[in-house]
């Protein structure tokens, strides 16, 4: 569930968003947050600097601003010319 302030970030995004021919789906947005996360992303493109203030709140308010980004696993550097058991 929602608190009101994110609530009131939300109609905020969809009324400016409208302004410049974006429609956003609420409910989705609420549920999804991959919808969410992707719709915010694109709205932060927009010259619109209000709107733009208002989507990074929205963002840290969902909490899709600070994740760290998925680190991936550095491969073993495998050594070439090692025995693999100790039979040689």
């Amino acid at each position: 569930m929602l608190d009101a302030a994110t609530m009131a970030l939300l109609a905020k995004v969809k009324m400016l968003a409208k302004k410049i021919g974006v429609n956003v789906d609420l409910v989705r947005m609420s549920n999804e947050l991959s919808y969410a996360e992707t719709t915010l992303k694109e709205l932060s493109n927009a010259d619109d600097s209000e709107l733009v203030l208002i989507v990074i709140q929205l963002m840290n308010q969902l909490g899709l601003i600070g994740m760290p980004a998925a680190e991936a696993k550095p491969e073993p550097v495998r050594e070439e010319g090692r025995y693999i058991g100790s039979l040689r």
